[in-house]
């Protein structure tokens, strides 16, 4: 077991660029053109897969990019987390590891 969380990237809307959202849900989920299309019917709803805090902070930029509105969710504590605004550094409701603060609090 890894003792950094993963983290959940969430997409509310697509926005008005759908097709520029459609290509980075693709990239980044290893979709195919219609399971991406009929997962972004569904929204709001979570990326497929888990990813570490940089992976998903950079799914997050690229999503946003493309129009959308996105974030985070830690993986131990279920937080939403902004990756471009610091997060409280309170611990984690449910941190696994007490020795390893989780890297959305930095």
């Amino acid at each position: 077991m890894s003792e950094d969380p993963e983290f959940a990237v969430l997409v509310a809307s697509v926005g008005e660029r759908r097709i520029e959202v459609d290509k980075v849900v693709r990239a980044a989920a290893g979709l195919s053109v219609w399971e991406a299309g009929r997962w972004l019917v569904e929204l709001p709803a979570e990326l497929p897969g888990s990813r570490p805090f940089g992976e998903a902070r950079r799914v997050v930029a690229e999503l946003r990019a493309a129009g959308a509105t996105a974030g985070l969710r830690c993986g131990w504590c279920a937080r939403a987390v902004d990756p471009g605004a610091p997060v409280d550094p309170g611990p984690c409701a449910e941190q696994r590891w007490l020795s390893a603060p989780c890297p959305a609090s930095f």
